[in-house]
């Protein structure tokens, strides 16, 4: 009878043992606020007027479940942050909607870790929402009140500031240069890896305030229907203070773009072991930014790509 009595005793000290540490695992790191929060994918925000919704998942590859959000709001602005521990991967995902109750009108959302702030809505930046939870707008991060680029332009007072690259290009797929050749004018060589019988007709381009921001970019891009290569953007540019073209995404191979609506693009990088790792930037003026967000390869869209074979030598003059 002593014998079994303390083993009930034993078994109980271990569950409660066992309890603490799980409970102080799930809860208990929020005593260290924000410096125990990581880094996040963060899918969607919506913000309305007394809640900000937050939809996301752990980033990494390592079965890891999510603990919680910590949050904070001050003068306008809410800081979350979010903990996950491999120690819960077997219990939960690293998926996660966290609400946030708020209690004044809340300009900007900021993810925050013990070593960075990331921005991830701000309404200052045309992403207000509408009535109740916000929608599309809300859950791209800055985006300078852009739609997305379904239209392009051939307008002469547009193409102007880039009638010499498109001149440029246009030369280089109708005689079909070489690689070197090509690289030693300045331009992307992979526009002659697309389709080498058909380029003029592979390869398009795209004029489009993409940022509305009033300034229009101009992008080169595939047209080809290829898995690879369809719809990658190869170059982008926009115009700097002297209305001078400036290149702001180059391809290389190793790393690819893709549109991802309004003012967003997606970067696939390769890590030294070959992975791609997907980053979604956001445009605003002369600068590409890191929105935090993830965007699945589903949604990336095809720009209003006007193809070469529709240029006219003559058409700069």
């Amino acid at each position: 009878m002593k014998i079994v009595k303390k083993v009930i005793i034993a078994f109980v000290t271990v569950l409660v043992l066992l309890s603490a540490v799980f409970l102080a695992g799930r809860y208990g790191w929020k005593l260290f606020g924000f410096r125990a929060c990581s880094s996040a994918g963060i899918e969607s925000v919506e913000v309305s007027e007394n809640a900000v919704r937050i939809t996301g998942f752990y980033p990494g590859s390592f079965p890891t479940g999510f603990c919680g959000c910590y949050s904070e709001e001050k003068d306008g602005k809410l800081y979350v942050g979010f903990r996950f521990s491999a120690v819960f991967g077997a219990f939960s995902t690293g998926d996660f909607t966290v609400t946030v109750p708020t209690e004044n009108e809340i300009q900007e959302v900021i993810l925050k870790t013990g070593t960075d702030e990331v921005t991830l809505w701000s309404r200052e930046n045309g992403t207000a929402p509408s009535d109740g939870l916000a929608g599309d707008a809300a859950q791209t991060g800055e985006t300078n009140g852009a739609a997305d680029v379904t239209d392009a332009t051939d307008a002469a007072d547009a193409r102007e500031p880039y009638d010499a690259i498109l001149e440029q290009y246009y030369v280089v797929l109708a005689e079909g240069w070489n690689t070197e050749k090509i690289r030693e004018v300045g331009l992307n060589s992979v526009v002659m890896d697309i389709c080498p019988a058909e380029p003029l007709a592979q390869t398009g381009y795209c004029i489009a305030d993409v940022d509305g921001d009033g300034t229009p970019e101009l992008a080169i891009g595939s047209i080809a229907e290829d898995e690879f290569f369809g719809n990658m953007v190869f170059s982008l540019y926009t115009l700097d203070a002297n209305g001078v073209p400036q290149l702001l995404l180059d391809y290389t191979g190793r790393r690819l773009y893709y549109y991802a609506g309004e003012n967003r693009f997606v970067c696939l990088d390769s890590d030294e072991n070959g992975e791609r790792i997907a980053t979604t930037l956001a445009l605003n003026g002369q600068e590409l930014t890191d929105t935090a967000l993830v965007t699945d390869p589903s949604d990336y869209k095809p720009m209003a790509w006007i193809p070469f074979s529709q240029w006219k030598p003559d058409s700069a003059s």
